[in-house]
């Protein structure tokens, strides 16, 4: 009776072992094909967080990618539609302006995602369009918890994001948090005479093109 008790434990440890994997498998095959039925539109940073847009955010998708945790940085937009209670949710109310003070919620927000990735969660956090009001607060997170100069998050989020341009106002105020972490910056505003403001020296170069390509049809009309 020992003999096929002892049996009868290693089967039902193996079923429970198969069984985890499998969820385990599946999951994660769900979590790829939402993210290549929706190319673009959510980009996975890390491995614990998620930046997307308003458009992207449905019980589906959080579902799919396993989500613990909602940041929401659009205070305009309705609140998301949270179906479990599991679900941290924390709203921003920072207006797309590059008059707004986004820098007093970079502590906040930046730990909050440390914490849901400490606890093994996930964390999806959008605005609008997942451009410049939630890419702000990643870039601050990448720089606080990751040890990411501004310009290093920048590049990074880039590669993974192409489509990021927080405003003028909020590099400002991501300037002066990599200043207060790292006590020097990698990025600076300079004054750019296409747009006559003072602009991210990382964007300089995007202006540059446009001036020129202006001045190039300007003058094949004469």
């Amino acid at each position: 009776m020992e003999i096929e008790q002892t049996f009868q434990d290693f089967k039902d440890n193996a079923v429970q072992e198969i069984f985890k994997e499998c969820m385990s498998v599946e999951i994660d095959s769900r979590s790829q094909s939402m993210m290549m039925l929706l190319p673009g539109a959510i980009s996975q940073l890390t491995d614990h967080l998620i930046l997307t847009s308003a458009s992207s955010v449905n019980t589906n998708v959080l579902d799919a990618l396993n989500i613990t945790c909602v940041i929401n940085v659009a205070p305009e937009l309705p609140d998301a539609p949270l179906h479990r209670s599991d679900i941290v949710y924390h709203k921003i109310p920072v207006l797309d302006s590059g008059n707004s003070r986004i820098y007093a919620y970079f502590d906040e927000a930046a730990d909050l995602i440390h914490q849901v990735a400490n606890s093994g969660g996930k964390t999806l956090i959008y605005c609008v369009a997942g451009v410049s009001r939630s890419a702000s607060v990643c870039l601050a997170y990448l720089m606080k918890h990751q040890g990411l100069t501004l310009l290093e998050a920048y590049n990074y989020v880039k590669l993974r994001r192409p489509k990021i341009k927080p405003n003028c106002g909020f590099f400002k105020q991501l300037i002066e948090y990599e200043k207060d972490i790292f006590g020097d910056n990698t990025v600076r505003m300079i004054f750019n005479e296409f747009v006559q403001m003072e602009i991210p020296d990382i964007y300089d170069c995007d202006y540059q093109f446009v001036s020129h390509f202006t001045k190039k049809k300007r003058n094949q009309r004469f």
